[in-house]
């Protein structure tokens, strides 16, 4: 009971902490990625106005900022489906974010179905391709691939890195499987049966925690990273997709892609404290935690969700173009 009641104190903190905060209504830049609208969309946190649209090449999934944020990477995964057995799209568009035009095309060559993109803070990008099954590392100013880990796993679905670039992790989702890549050996280390299909990840900032998502297993696993062993398998119905910690890892925010709802884990108990419903196959978040505010692509609704932290309320719904998904913020 007392550590029940501790939760709930620290989520009235927190709630009242964001609120305040929130009142100062500082205005953001959400960057959104039109899966099906071959494009990437500009819109206020605030009002929801579309600010911008830029084309991009067919069937964008992922989006990753340059360090400075003044670029994006967009993969181009060219098929509508990870299912599909069609070859795809072999190209990440190069998006200068202050012109809001197309400055460049990053080509993969024989690496096709690009997906999950992740900037590292040495300037370089991880991007998981389905066909050949690899992880690349992209030196984007050059736009040519520095390095390749090619899998024994089938389609590579979303990337976690650890911080120093040590050791990278892709989610196999058609192997129901996690590949640990040590980047240093330039090898893989080990490969760690989750079950399902495979998606998303989170990763602590101390690197010794990832959680990942298995959507077709309703469940999320937390592995130890330093045994590359599965503590736990959180039992989560709706189809877990993407998951999103909070600064001080202190929650989990996962997505429920068939069930259209936001969970919220306490990462110490890893027990549900909260869930709203946001909309039709929703994925991809983000959140402002020093406005207050999280985001959520409602996909299957064409449009982004804006809710409170703490309180898990929808304060505002954003129309955008077709089959929205990740979500990054400017500020």
């Amino acid at each position: 009971m007392k550590h029940r009641t501790d939760i709930n104190i620290l989520l009235l903190i927190l709630a009242f902490g964001w609120a305040v905060t929130g009142t100062a209504l500082c205005e953001s830049r959400l960057l959104v990625v039109h899966k099906w609208g071959d494009s990437l969309g500009v819109y206020s946190s605030n009002t929801g106005e579309q600010l911008g649209t830029i084309p991009v090449g067919k069937v964008p999934h992922e989006l990753a900022l340059s360090v400075d944020h003044k670029l994006a990477y967009v993969t181009e995964y060219g098929v509508r489906s990870y299912t599909e057995e069609s070859e795809g799209g072999n190209t990440i568009s190069i998006i200068d974010l202050q012109s809001l035009s197309q400055t460049g095309v990053i080509d993969l060559g024989k690496y096709h179905r690009p997906h999950g993109i992740l900037m590292g803070k040495s300037g370089r990008l991880y991007v998981t391709v389905d066909f050949p099954p690899a992880l690349l590392v992209i030196d984007p100013e050059e736009r040519r691939i520095e390095r390749q880990y090619e899998l024994d796993q089938s389609l590579p679905h979303m990337v976690a890195v650890f911080s120093d670039e040590s050791r990278a992790y892709t989610a196999n989702s058609g192997s129901g499987t996690i590949s640990v890549i040590d980047l240093n050996l330039e090898k893989t280390i080990s490969t760690i049966p989750i079950g399902g299909v495979p998606m998303g990840f989170a990763l602590t900032r101390d690197n010794s925690r990832l959680f990942a998502s298995n959507r077709t297993g309703d469940s999320v696993a937390l592995i130890d990273t330093g045994t590359n062993s599965i503590v736990r398998m959180i039992r989560l119905e709706g189809q877990p997709a993407r998951l999103l910690l909070t600064q001080n890892d202190d929650l989990l925010l996962v997505s429920l892609h068939e069930a259209g709802d936001v969970a919220v884990i306490d990462t110490k108990t890893l027990e549900a404290v909260g869930r709203f419903h946001a909309g039709s196959n929703v994925e991809g978040m983000n959140v402002d935690e020093q406005a207050g505010f999280g985001y959520v692509s409602a996909q299957g609704d064409d449009k982004i969700v804006k809710f409170s932290l703490g309180d898990w309320k929808v304060r505002l719904q954003i129309e955008t173009g077709a089959r929205p998904d990740p979500i990054q913020l400017l500020h």
